[in-house]
């Protein structure tokens, strides 16, 4: 049978909440397919009960066990590893997230393993082509005006996808298979890190498990108004988010960003506040599940994409909205 492979990412004791994402939705689209996974465990990491548990709940067929000697935040021997299991298994995909470790050990896999890589995705789909699993990946292209879907000709084809394309669900599988494969650790790579400081004072927020997102651009037309979207996120639980205007503008902080050049994000609710609704920014909230649009100028693309539009200034919808909560 035909084998799609994921890279299970791992962070510190615990893997990371996209992976889960990752499994579910390339489950539901897998056309017949395993999915299997690979992770590389590191010393102190526990592959206890509760995360065998997860990956059989949001859907995982089998789990390849990687073994390391280097501490988690080391990852310069994981693309050799993984490219030794890949050879071995031979699978037609292999799809990682376009997160910091992805993006930088996916390009070293597939050199390694001679083939191509589509990166930082903002949608994969597995078509069955002939008799063949395909793997079409779609990302942005000229600056984001247009969308281009690629197939890769050679296996395995390969891809890394955006956090937050997909979220997980509940599917439930009871028969994971796990194999552990021990490969001789590299000891002699060229590079190491001689120390490492974790930053106790994080600058990411958190879009990925976000419920409700509060996002503003140029028609909320100052850096005070942001101010007033980042307390009545405040007041209500929801994260903040921005346009990359707004941010170039200097509203909100880069870390805000929501967009291609940003972070993705699928929550219940996205409410865009004088966000005229470029493409750059689409492709990263296209999925949540319900969009309130609000702006002055009733032809803005964004009212395309709503659930809900609301013609008006968006900086007096907030006022409104504040008043209302005091």
């Amino acid at each position: 049978m035909a084998e799609i492979l994921l890279y299970i990412e791992c962070d510190e004791n615990k893997i990371l909440d996209a992976s889960y994402d990752l499994i579910t939705g390339v489950k539901k689209n897998n056309k017949g397919a395993n999915v299997s996974g690979v992770i590389v465990l590191h010393p102190d990491f526990i592959l206890d009960d509760e995360i065998k548990n997860n990956l059989k709940k949001f859907g995982l067929d089998k789990l390849y066990v990687l073994k390391s000697e280097k501490p988690f935040f080391e990852k310069a021997e994981e693309p050799f590893l993984i490219s030794g299991i890949i050879k071995n298994i031979n699978p037609e995909i292999f799809v990682l997230l376009s997160s910091t470790t992805g993006r930088e050990i996916a390009p070293i896999i597939a050199s390694i393993l001679d083939t191509g890589l589509t990166a930082d995705c903002t949608k994969i789909e597995i078509e069955n082509i002939e008799g063949k699993l395909k793997l079409i990946s779609t990302r942005p292209t000229f600056g984001g005006k247009l969308m281009a879907s690629i197939i890769c000709k050679k296996n395995p084809q390969m891809a890394t996808v955006r956090v937050g394309t997909f979220k997980k669900e509940e599917l439930n599988n009871e028969n994971l298979e796990i194999v552990e494969f021990n490969f001789p650790s590299f000891l002699n790579l060229k590079s190491e890190i001689i120390e490492y400081k974790k930053n106790e004072k994080s600058e990411f927020i958190n879009f990925q498990n976000a419920k409700m997102v509060f996002a503003g651009g140029l028609g909320l037309k100052n850096k005070e108004n942001f101010d007033k979207l980042k307390l009545l996120c405040e007041k209500t639980g929801a994260i903040m988010g921005a346009t990359r205007k707004a941010v170039d503008k200097g509203f909100a902080e880069k870390k805000y960003q929501i967009g291609q050049t940003g972070s993705s994000t699928t929550p219940e609710i996205y409410v865009a506040f004088g966000i005229s609704g470029a493409i750059h920014h689409i492709m990263g909230m296209e999925n949540s599940k319900k969009v309130i649009a609000i702006n002055l100028d009733k032809n803005a693309p964004i009212f395309k994409y709503a659930d809900i539009g609301y013609i008006e200034d968006a900086a007096k919808v907030l006022d409104e909205l504040l008043n209302g909560l005091n």
